[in-house]
């Protein structure tokens, strides 16, 4: 914002348009947990399939990862299969795997 010395009034002045969050090919370094147990859908980025459901020969339900929210992911990992930020790597093996019971 500015002052106009004149008149004493405040004008704002126009924000700088946001660029994409998105950065394709930048990985991050906090990713989530929920990486490792779900897999991409090939057809579609911002669909995923639960690993450990897979394997179970359940039908896995396509969870939308649309726009980088977790949240859903994060819940059913927690519901299902009672796996939390603070105890996902006891499901994982040495090569960060999912490890299946």
């Amino acid at each position: 914002m500015t002052s106009d010395d004149d008149t004493g009034t405040i004008r704002s002045t126009p924000s700088t348009p946001s660029t994409s969050r998105r950065r394709i090919g930048i990985t991050r370094s906090n990713k989530s947990h929920t990486s490792f147990f779900f897999r991409t859908d090939e057809s579609n980025f911002e669909i995923a399939y639960c690993k450990i459901c897979e394997r179970a020969n359940q039908n896995p339900y396509p969870y939308s990862r649309k726009g980088g929210n977790t949240s859903n992911l994060i819940a059913h990992l927690r519901d299902k299969h009672g796996i939390i930020k603070e105890n996902y790597t006891e499901y994982l093996d040495v090569n960060n795997e999912v490890r299946y019971c």
